[in-house]
């Protein structure tokens, strides 16, 4: 019977490492950064994730686009919305063993996030495969992320506009206004200049990727804010004020980064194309200046979700 804090463990990383790789889920609710994790940490793991939920209360749009970003990608993930009522908010697993037979499953509280397998107390029992399945919904009660009709049938938060999948800056940023934030400079405090070699300009050396590149954490900012970033490798979605969203991580030693892990380089094509430097080439002190702006801030609207202002600001 997993109980917290070994819900991880037990239920997932133990099951993969003795060789089950199919993983079936149903559940309420669920993070498309966790599922990123998941993906991006074991890499022949496959995930058939169904979301009960969604019809009744929507998820949001930039959890949307990463479900479709990552099974347009990886190849590995498939994710379906439940399209009837009433909704389903069970919790269960499936995995399946080496001939593609159902093998082991667990029910209980844990949905597919961070909080339901690591930081809040849930409880995972061990049930029969076969009970277990029967409580999964029908194919033809399921929508796939991915279909061209989804916005038919799903409204998502945030939205723009229906059948864009467009994220609603404008209410995001009104949402926010009340949420902790902090101020994170892209150039070096002793000198005001941008870093040669590290933050925007990590990838400036032989043998690295041009583009790749991180935002620095200033050691003042944990001192001052110890709970406002995650601990380190823990993913989390940063949204941005022009409408892009990444799945970021907090990295390096002193966790004086953020990243995008599994390729450095997005960030960096980002600031570039914000900023106007052609991609591969060094960001300098004059193009944030020209741009109009050396820092941005960053605001906590939950655990697994960040809203980056670097919007332009003219001298």
């Amino acid at each position: 019977m997993p109980q917290w804090p070994h819900i991880y463990s037990q239920v997932i990383k133990t099951p993969y490492e003795e060789g089950r790789m199919n993983f079936r889920v149903l559940t309420g609710y669920g993070s498309s950064a966790f599922v990123h994790h998941l993906l991006y940490t074991y890499e022949r793991m496959s995930i058939d994730l169904i979301l009960g939920m969604v019809k009744q209360q929507p998820i949001t749009i930039w959890d949307h686009n990463e479900y479709v970003n990552l099974v347009q990608n990886t190849g590995r993930l498939r994710v379906r919305y439940y399209n009837a009522s009433p909704p389903i908010h069970t919790k269960a697993v499936l995995w399946e063993g080496e001939n593609g037979d159902l093998d082991i499953a667990y029910a209980g509280s844990s949905n597919l996030t961070w909080h339901g397998f690591r930081d809040y107390q849930e409880l995972m029992v061990s049930a029969d495969p076969g009970e277990i399945l029967q409580s999964f919904p029908e194919d033809h009660l399921l929508k796939d992320c991915t279909d061209e009709d989804v916005f038919e049938h799903f409204q998502m938060q945030y939205q723009r506009e229906p059948e864009v999948s467009d994220i609603d800056t404008s209410a995001i940023g009104a949402a926010v206004s009340g949420c902790p934030s902090v101020v994170l400079r892209l150039t070096q405090k002793r000198d005001d200049q941008v870093h040669g070699r590290s933050a925007l300009n990590w990838g400036q050396r032989d043998g690295r990727e041009p583009n790749q590149a991180y935002i620095p954490i200033s050691s003042d900012i944990h001192r001052d804010n110890p709970d406002f970033f995650p601990d380190l490798a823990v993913e989390f979605t940063i949204i941005t004020d022009d409408g892009e969203s990444f799945v970021c991580a907090v990295a390096q030693q002193g966790r004086k980064a953020i990243h995008t892990n599994h390729d450095n380089s997005i960030l960096g094509k980002y600031f570039r194309r914000r900023i106007g430097v052609p991609l591969g080439e060094k960001v300098e002190k004059e193009h944030l200046d020209q741009y109009g702006r050396d820092s941005i801030t960053i605001y906590k609207m939950n655990d697994d979700t960040y809203y980056m202002d670097f919007s332009q600001r003219r001298r």
